[in-house]
């Protein structure tokens, strides 16, 4: 029997809300069949940091790994999904045992807030403290529940520079609300493009 595959991923869509200041997302027809075209298609617009989404080291830091080269083997494999109640920051003490993960997902309250169609400000974030034990642990995936994994009022950005800093792979805006914690396999393929800092991407857990 097959095992159960969960998408965990955000639909594209313009009532998604897009990070403050980035432009929304659009997808406009350019050809129709309805119109007399010979086939249906599409214009994106969007960025490339939208809805469910990768970030590249590159993000953060000037010579970190862009997109196009983040190995597969970073992207796919055994990852654990933690639950937290914490309802404003994720601290060392909220982390498990981390020996032998290499990807960690995080359920936490932001699961209530992440279909909404207006963007929160208040969400639970990662401190530097959980960042840096992560760092130290060997971590090479960390998944959130929000569009950023640091918290919004900030200006230096110092868990994405921890963490993008040391080559750790950050996947954003997760659907995590229908997956209960424990052990899956992880298959997250964001978009080929060269040179990017980011991309929307498909992601899914498989039940082991």
């Amino acid at each position: 029997m097959d095992k159960a595959i969960h998408d965990i991923s955000l639909s594209l869509k313009s009532d998604q809300p897009a990070w403050p200041g980035a432009p929304p997302f659009s997808c406009e027809s350019i050809s129709a069949i309805k119109n007399g075209d010979s086939c249906n298609v599409s214009c994106l617009r969007m960025s490339s940091h939208f809805c469910t989404h990768l970030d590249a080291p590159y993000h953060f830091i000037e010579n970190g790994a862009k997109l196009d080269a983040i190995p597969l083997q970073t992207l796919i494999g055994k990852a654990l999904v933690h639950e937290v109640s914490a309802t404003k920051s994720i601290g060392q003490a909220n982390l498990p045992d981390l020996t032998n993960v290499e990807r960690i997902l995080f359920k936490t309250p932001n699961s209530a807030i992440i279909a909404d169609s207006i963007f929160h400000e208040e969400y639970v974030s990662v401190g530097l403290d959980a960042a840096k034990a992560m760092v130290r642990a060997g971590i090479r995936l960390i998944g959130v529940d929000y569009f950023s994994i640091e918290q919004f009022h900030t200006s230096n950005y110092p868990v994405h520079h921890e963490l993008c800093g040391n080559g750790v792979i950050l996947v954003e805006g997760l659907d995590l609300r229908a997956i209960s914690p424990g052990w899956y396999e992880l298959i997250v393929l964001p978009l080929k493009i060269a040179g990017s800092d980011g991309s929307p991407c498909r992601a899914v857990l498989r039940e082991l």
